[in-house]
């Protein structure tokens, strides 16, 4: 039986606004959006500035999902760089998985 303290120690960050989550390469395997009170958008990049790739963009514009908290995107995938995220018009918070 896996010990999940040890087998799957994800580093975890409560993000609230734009800035890098990860300067560093990393594994990123979830985004959970806990909740907003501002409509908008955010942008994931792989990389540490907003120069990095993006990788996803939630548009988060409609006062109906303030209603399906949490809610997990899943991304499994690796990122080269690190992770960077970017919050336009939008105020709420995700909890960020990463490794």
């Amino acid at each position: 039986m896996p010990n999940p303290a040890v087998d799957f120690p994800w580093d975890k960050a409560n993000v609230t606004g734009t800035g890098t989550v990860c300067p560093r390469p990393c594994v990123l395997p979830s985004i959970v959006f806990n909740g907003m009170t501002t409509i908008g958008s955010v942008l994931i990049y792989d990389g540490v500035d907003a120069g990095g790739t993006l990788i996803g963009t939630l548009l988060l514009t409609s006062a109906v999902q303030v209603s399906c908290q949490p809610l997990t995107f899943l991304y499994d995938c690796e990122m080269l760089t690190g992770i960077h995220m970017v919050f336009t018009d939008f105020v709420g918070n995700f909890t960020v998985t990463f490794k």
